[in-house]
């Protein structure tokens, strides 16, 4: 596959990032050895580089937790027979531990990027009382290893291990459906007719496993990641049967 093919994978909005990794890529063929990357990549690219064969390059991804949708990757050329990489990743903490006020996503979030970080550096963010957990490339942590402030309020921020990173909570819930088709699926989780759960398909604010999909009769399996703008991201946990009008029962986690 040359550059072109490769480009012709993604979405034109894409092309920046992408073409920064094709170049990485061919670092890694030319020298013959791995390339740990410094950005973190939305699912609808390291989806793609999971699925497709790409010159037989291996891709290796991790992110904050195993459900996180941003991931940095490794790329490692054909046939590479050597140790496997390590990722070159800090895994962080901000405490903003305070009586007075609640700190949300967009407060860390907005206080990280107003030191001029650049988004694509900067892995998932979880934040839980006040603590916000993240990860970084190891090149790129000194740009936010002194900060102390979160609006007004005073923070510490602190290297952890991964296993101190709080796993993804869920809410579990039960719908019923005529069949697992998307436009079923999602009018029951949006709670509004078929017609309408159609045109959020159609307008692509549905995406199944990072993917946008806009076939409204796409049936949904289990396993499958069903994100729906602004009303959340859910996994299709498993069919638990049928009720007496020969309706589909299923288990839904919603991610909270």
């Amino acid at each position: 596959m040359d550059k072109k093919g490769f480009l012709n994978l993604f979405k034109v909005e894409d092309e920046q990032i992408v073409v920064k990794l094709w170049e990485d890529m061919e670092l890694s063929s030319s020298i013959d050895y791995y390339i740990s990357t410094e950005e973190f990549f939305p699912p609808n690219i390291w989806d793609i580089l999971e699925k497709t064969n790409i010159n037989g390059m291996r891709f290796l991804l991790k992110g904050l937790t195993n459900e996180s949708e941003k991931k940095n990757i490794i790329i490692l050329p054909r046939d590479y027979s050597g140790e496997e990489p390590e990722f070159q990743l800090v895994f962080f903490k901000i405490d903003g531990t305070n009586k007075f006020k609640t700190l949300g996503h967009k407060d860390f979030l907005g206080t990280i990027m107003s030191l001029g970080i650049k988004r694509e550096v900067l892995g998932d963010l979880i934040v839980k009382d006040n603590i916000a957990y993240g990860v970084i490339h190891r090149e790129k942590f000194h740009i936010i290893r002194d900060l102390d402030k979160v609006g007004n309020l005073p923070v510490k921020i602190s290297e952890i291990t991964e296993g101190e990173v709080p796993q993804s909570e869920f809410k579990e819930i039960q719908i019923t459906v005529p069949s697992p088709r998307l436009d079923s699926v999602v009018g029951e989780i949006a709670n509004s007719s078929r017609q309408k759960s159609t045109t959020l398909i159609e307008e692509g604010v549905v995406m199944v496993n990072y993917v946008v999909q806009k076939s409204k009769s796409y049936e949904v399996k289990e396993g499958d990641v069903i994100t729906v703008k602004k009303l959340g991201k859910f996994i299709f946990e498993k069919v638990l049967g049928e009720n007496k009008k020969g309706k589909i029962k299923i288990l839904l986690k919603q991610f909270i």
